[in-house]
């Protein structure tokens, strides 16, 4: 009677399935094994270029719902996404940037279930002004206690907090970070597409340059960073005619006399000129020249003026063809923490701003994956 034995093709998949899996066994024995499976089972929920999905064969979907809390002036609502199962956990507060739709937008539940899923409660600030297409400076308040109330709750570990957040939300968290009332609590602050300095994001859009280092090259910036620049800049102009004369010729496309922009005061000028299209010697003086309160509300909500009142710890993430944010405003927040500091950064080539969707060969997406990995991993390790 033959035995039958096992090919040599079959005994050689054999013995590597039996080496990963004593890999993941003795991974998942260390702290920095078990962190790294989970970041291992993250990447492909949040990579659509990835059709196997296993974070999903191994955990519970999340728990979701929605929270109220309170604010210096009525209450705020966020969507708050958190493991199944008992105990305390890691926490994220998550500031979406100007994104019409707001915490309902499919990506940014896809996201938060997958951070879930990894063992972080995520809270989601719902903000009418971002999905208004506002940056509006009040914003910061309201993140400030949204934090202090994601401490609060039974399931959260307030020890191991961080904050996070998209686009001009990610610039904004970091700002509220910095602040007295939690910043000694926040562990690491993610920025992902962020701005550094509101006033040179400005630049960057009106003179369609992108800027780094002395050197400087042309861009095309999105629509909606052209838009929500200009929305700023005309309601900035403290007198009434000609905030709407501005918004007539800018932003409703209408034409206009030059008699009607003649006897314009020295702000509205400057915004005049900015939005016209100067170059970026010129923008760097007509922003010196916009009101107190423009200029100030630009301070306010730059990570360039309270970046180094922080005591989390830095990441940032940028798409290197950013065309709403360009990318040279996260390497200026690099230079700015300096050598010394406890800073990592990230720039991709296969996101299209935040999503990671830009085509690109299959060398170049392993390649960025590994790149995610070890990103991904340096924040779970924060909150592990």
């Amino acid at each position: 009677m033959r035995v039958r034995t096992a090919s040599p093709v079959l005994r050689v998949l054999l013995a590597i399935a039996t080496f990963l899996l004593l890999i993941v066994i003795l991974a998942a024995a260390t702290p920095q094994g078990r962190t790294a499976v989970r970041t291992a089972l993250f990447i492909p929920q949040v990579l659509p270029g990835i059709p196997v999905k296993p974070q999903e064969w191994f955990t519970r979907p999340p728990i979701r719902g929605r929270v109220i809390y309170p604010l210096a002036e009525g209450e705020g609502a966020a969507d708050l996404f958190r493991p199944a199962g008992q105990g305390k956990h890691a926490a994220t507060l998550f500031f979406l940037g100007v994104n019409p739709g707001g915490c309902e937008d499919p990506r940014v539940t896809a996201f938060a279930s997958a951070l879930a899923r990894s063992g972080l409660v995520v809270m989601l600030p719902c903000s009418e002004s971002m999905i208004q297409k506002r940056i509006d400076a009040g914003e910061l308040d309201n993140l400030v206690r949204a934090f202090q109330y994601l401490s609060t709750l039974e399931f959260v570990d307030p020890d191991r907090m961080g904050v996070g957040g998209f686009c001009v939300g990610s610039s904004l968290v970091a700002v509220a970070a910095a602040d007295e009332r939690i910043r000694d609590r926040v562990r690491f602050v993610n920025l992902f597409g962020g701005y550094y300095d509101a006033a040179d994001l400005v630049k960057a859009v009106v003179t369609r340059t992108r800027f780094y280092d002395g050197q400087s090259r042309s861009w095309t910036p999105d629509p909606l960073s052209i838009e929500v620049v200009t929305h700023h800049l005309v309601e900035g102009v403290a007198n009434e005619n000609e905030r709407t004369l501005l918004r007539q010729l800018f932003s409703e496309g209408r034409m206009l006399a030059s008699s009607d922009l003649s006897g314009l005061h020295p702000e509205a000028r400057a915004v005049y000129e900015l939005l016209s299209g100067p170059d970026l010697d010129a923008a760097d003086e007509l922003v010196k020249g916009l009101s107190r309160n423009t200029q100030e509300h630009l301070r306010r909500i730059s990570p360039s003026a309270h970046v180094h009142e922080l005591k989390a710890r830095i990441l940032a993430m940028h798409d290197r063809e950013d065309e709403l944010i360009p990318s040279e405003e996260s390497r200026r927040l690099v230079e700015a923490l300096g050598s010394d500091s406890d800073v990592y950064y990230t720039e991709f080539s296969f996101f299209q701003h935040v999503d990671p969707t830009r085509r690109v060969n299959p060398f170049v997406f392993v390649k960025e994956s590994i790149k995610l990995f070890l990103h991904v991993y340096n924040i779970m390790r924060e909150v592990s």
